[in-house]
């Protein structure tokens, strides 16, 4: 296979590629509680609002960073740590 033909098949997978906050995405959970991407593509989850003092990803802290936009790969885990739940969107990468 050469470049053109990679590019070609490449450019078919991304305009299949669904757009826009996931209509199936999960409820928010109470705190601590990890939900799975269940999707079979990569989501950027956009976190805002709530009361937020950590967000994990795969059980790791991302930082000090308490909203905003945090990839989570297909099959792996978000939670948030708070006292307030926030909203959250989930969009395909």
């Amino acid at each position: 296979m050469d470049d053109a033909e990679l590019q070609t098949c490449l450019d078919v997978i991304e305009s299949h590629k669904p757009l826009g906050d996931w209509a199936s995405k999960p409820a928010v959970p109470a705190t601590t509680v990890a939900v799975t991407n269940t999707s079979p593509y990569t989501m950027d989850v956009v976190i805002t609002g709530g009361t937020v003092t950590a967000v994990k990803v795969d059980g790791v802290t991302i930082g000090a960073l308490v909203a905003g936009r945090f990839r989570v790969r297909s099959g792996s885990t978000i939670a948030w740590v708070g006292s307030a739940a926030p909203t959250w969107q989930w969009f395909f990468v």
